[in-house]
């Protein structure tokens, strides 16, 4: 019996500290973000560099290609967007939702060696890739 409530209650702390990392999660990005409080909830993302690029990719799993828009302005990369209800339209009840829907955004502050002019970006398999070209550096 001892072994059933220890593996309920590492059960519970698991859950546990999954929801409190959530909780962080959005508070620091509230915190840091651009301020634009009209999405529901923002994606993931990494940035990395290259010699004549960066490159960001942003997790959007479930996500339409029609339903992504990503643009620059004012020195900033935009992703935005919608996510629906990935469950059964007809729910009898809820037991546990932690796929965040409805709304999303992103904004990036460009480096001043981006072209935002000349960014492209693809969807494939729940990813968005994003590239941003460098501009080449001034001859000395």
């Amino acid at each position: 019996m001892s072994r059933l409530i220890i593996a309920q209650a590492q059960d519970d702390l698991g859950h546990l500290a999954r929801h409190m990392s959530h909780l962080m999660h959005r508070v620091l990005q509230s915190r840091f973000s651009s301020g634009d409080k009209s999405a529901d909830w923002s994606p993931a993302v990494d940035v990395t560099e290259t010699a004549d690029r960066y490159e960001v990719v942003a997790e959007l799993a479930g996500v339409r290609r029609e339903d992504i828009e990503v643009y620059t302005e004012q020195n900033y990369l935009t992703i935005a967007g919608w996510r629906g209800d990935p469950t059964c339209p007809e729910k009898v009840g809820i037991h546990q939702m932690e796929i965040e829907q409805g709304q999303f955004l992103r904004r990036l502050p460009l480096p001043t060696d981006a072209e935002a002019d000349k960014v492209t970006a693809r969807h494939r398999d729940g990813l968005l890739y994003i590239s941003i070209p460098k501009r080449p550096a001034p001859a000395k």
